[in-house]
């Protein structure tokens, strides 16, 4: 009996100090992910060409401005040439209690440093209860450009930014985005949702950069944590063996939603970084 009790309370403290961990550590293990990729469509003027991307802020009383302060000087660390945010900026508008004072979001992220650009995309939280305009608004005043079914084009490094509405609460349009890619360019798209790639697999697609996994957030056996359109791929880099070699990266992100708590996730930043050549 003795033992039995002993068991048991050693599973309880087991379970209490992995709670306090999910809760109170992990969503504070701000990591950096660095990934090289090589493609001969680049410019030479290309070399070494540095991306970061983050996704999935979902600022609330949970990932407050003081969070993402600490994210954006992450990100100015690293000294990246084109900055990229993949969606999901405020957890639930409808309950942001610091609606009066949104202007300091975009006093922060307007601090990042991107000499080629800042570029983002919707997220499924960034719509509903006047998100979609504040969403606008903020990324707007903060520098991003903010690409709704568009693209952009960057001639010295030949590379096109192309930009896809979410594919949840948005107006997603494949055919739209198929039209934007050109073959004899370098095509980066960016989506919130990881798992639309497999209907375009078969198009100019080099590298798809998405979020909305959280990478599970909460891992737990027998426990699917994984949200609509993001249970095929899940965290990190991809590779698919079509004739383009696409690539996709899924950030895990760094904030946290319906419940305060990371486990087997930390939040994180990717670096990818493009080279001319095989």
């Amino acid at each position: 009996m003795k033992k039995i009790i002993s068991f048991i309370f050693t599973i309880i403290f087991i379970i209490f100090l992995t709670f306090i961990y999910a809760w109170l550590v992990e969503p504070n293990l701000l990591t950096v992910r660095y990934e090289n990729i090589n493609s001969n469509l680049l410019n030479e003027n290309a070399g070494k060409l540095k991306i970061l991307q983050f996704s999935d802020t979902h600022i609330s009383g949970h990932f407050n401005e003081n969070d993402l302060k600490r994210a954006v000087d992450r990100i100015n660390e690293e000294t990246p040439h084109i900055v990229v945010f993949t969606g999901d900026l405020i957890d639930e508008y409808n309950n942001y209690e610091n609606k009066d004072n949104i202007n300091e979001i975009w006093e922060i992220l307007n601090s990042i440093e991107a000499p080629l650009g800042k570029y983002a995309v919707y997220g499924n939280h960034d719509y509903g209860g006047g998100a979609e305009r504040v969403y606008e608004k903020i990324m707007r005043n903060s520098g991003f450009i903010l690409l709704k079914n568009e693209k952009i084009y960057l001639k010295d490094f030949n590379i096109n930014i192309i930009g896809m509405d979410d594919s949840i609460f948005g107006d997603y349009d494949r055919e739209t985005i198929i039209g934007m890619l050109d073959e004899d360019r370098y095509n980066i798209v960016l989506s919130h949702e990881p798992d639309v790639i497999d209907f375009l697999l078969e198009y100019d697609i080099d590298l798809f950069l998405s979020g909305h996994s959280h990478g599970g957030q909460v891992n737990l056996p027998f426990v699917d944590s994984l949200p609509l359109l993001a249970k095929k791929y899940t965290r990190g880099l991809y590779s698919f063996n079509n004739y383009r070699q696409t690539n996709l990266y899924v950030n895990i992100g760094l904030g946290t939603s319906q419940i305060p708590m990371r486990f087997m996730a930390p939040p994180e930043l990717t670096v990818l970084i493009l080279n001319k050549g095989e």
